[in-house]
């Protein structure tokens, strides 16, 4: 048992198994039986019952689902398997079948025979060729995938068993266009670019936040089809929907990677100026944050140094709204851009109009000024913030600038008061630190 234990292991991926543990646990698994190194079961799915059977040979293991997965292996075949490792008792040996079959009389034989013909007639046809009863999968011609995939949408009534079903048909085509693709064929092209569209139809027709919406996975999987194949003509409708999804959806660094990648390859076959265009037609109305954000990163990665223009667009936009121009500094500082953002900056210090706007606006162009080497001006900026907002970091902080400077001497004073005023509790910190405040402003 312990040996086939690992064997079996190794047959299915770790969430296949999850997902049969979970099959087993809630009963979708019943009628098994076990037999001459055959297991065989019906399996409750989201589209019906399916009959699974598992067949090993020495090392060799087959198996065969009615349901639609293209894979070899499928979650209901892991499922019955599951099943046998936890709970063999459960299983019906066939012996107690094929016992009876052996008290038959001939006439009784035959006509069981021509019963089991008739109700399955595919394996009886298949045995009698000398087969070993398995199912072949059958291929879908490229005109019958064309239609599955175009017929493919919503149409039950639960939300969620809608869900369920049109994941399930969905992953099924989108193994068989991938099959498809590798023989180059035009017609799978189009099937890739129409499941595309179908796809993002039925995630940007959700909630990002409904629960249990998890689609991003989905659609990183078709960007990798296409970014491989980007010679090929993409509709620009279904272009704009890619985009729509990249600014709606929320992303992992990984999946927000696989996008980056897609719209680079898209703008050295089609121009950057294309996808820059179809990106102001998102920031010339008022975007909700964070699109917003996502917006401007991507206009921002997609210009390059010398496209002034196009960036003066973009930045008189982010000048209108802090929250937009706080993430365009962050990807000048990505860059490198110092000069570019310290000037953004200081363009921008109408918007900072409130306290704490002044304070963030101090504090993000002291970090500007020196990364630029103007260690004097950052230093004034901070000992600004500081009278206001006296702590223990940016009192270190201001140290080693001044330090740097040979203005320590000076500050000190100014610090001293600051926190004799706004923050006592950091002065006897600081005095049991050993650090040697001012009895008193010199």
């Amino acid at each position: 048992m312990d040996k086939i234990h690992g064997d079996l292991i190794n047959l299915f991926t770790p969430e296949q198994w999850e997902t049969a543990r979970e099959y087993w646990r809630e009963g979708l698994v019943c009628e098994t039986y076990y037999g001459d190194g055959i297991w065989q079961g019906t399996v409750t799915g989201s589209l019906g019952n399916y009959r699974v059977r598992v067949k090993r040979r020495g090392n060799r293991w087959r198996t065969d689902c009615s349901c639609l997965e293209r894979r070899p292996r499928c979650r209901h075949a892991a499922a019955l398997l599951w099943g046998w490792m936890m709970e063999p008792e459960r299983f019906t040996p066939v012996e107690e079948l094929t016992s009876k079959i052996t008290l038959l009389s001939r006439t009784d034989a035959v006509e069981f025979l021509y019963r089991v013909a008739v109700e399955e007639a595919g394996l009886v046809k298949n045995l009698l060729a000398g087969g070993d009863g398995g199912k072949e999968r059958t291929r879908v011609s490229l005109p019958g995938l064309l239609y599955l995939v175009k017929s493919l949408g919503p149409d039950t009534g639960s939300p969620w068993l809608n869900r369920q079903v049109w994941e399930e048909r969905w992953r099924n085509l989108l193994a068989a266009v991938e099959e498809e693709l590798v023989q180059g064929t035009g017609e799978a092209w189009q099937a890739l670019v129409l499941l595309t569209e179908k796809m993002l139809d039925f995630c940007l027709s959700l909630s990002p936040g409904e629960p249990g919406v998890k689609v991003a996975g989905y659609t990183a999987c078709l960007l990798e089809l296409l970014t491989g194949r980007l010679e090929k003509e993409i509709p620009e409708r279904v272009i704009e929907k890619l985009l729509d999804f990249y600014l709606k959806f929320p992303l992992s660094g990984e999946e927000e990677e696989k996008f980056h990648v897609f719209f680079r390859k898209l703008c050295a076959v089609k121009s950057r100026k294309f996808l820059f265009t179809m990106l102001q037609s998102k920031f010339d109305g008022e975007v909700k944050f964070p699109s917003g954000v996502r917006v401007i990163r991507l206009a921002g990665m997609l210009l390059p140094g010398e496209e002034k223009k196009e960036f003066q667009e973009l930045a008189g936009w982010c000048l209108k709204d802090c929250r937009r121009l706080l993430p365009l500094l962050d990807l000048l500082e990505e860059k490198k851009k110092y000069q570019e953002a310290k000037e953004l900056l200081q363009e921008a210090l109408p918007l900072f109009d409130t306290a704490s706007g002044r304070y963030l606006y101090r504090l993000r162009l002291a970090v500007l000024h020196r990364m630029l080497g103007e260690n004097r001006q950052a230093l004034y900026l901070g000992i600004l913030n500081f009278t206001e907002r006296p702590g223990r970091e940016e009192y270190f902080a201001l140290k080693r600038l001044a330090l740097t400077t040979g203005e320590w001497k000076t500050i000190k004073p100014r610090l001293f008061q600051s926190m004799t005023k706004k923050n006592p509790a950091l002065l006897k910190e600081l005095d049991l630190m050993g650090e040697r405040i001012l009895s008193g402003p010199t």
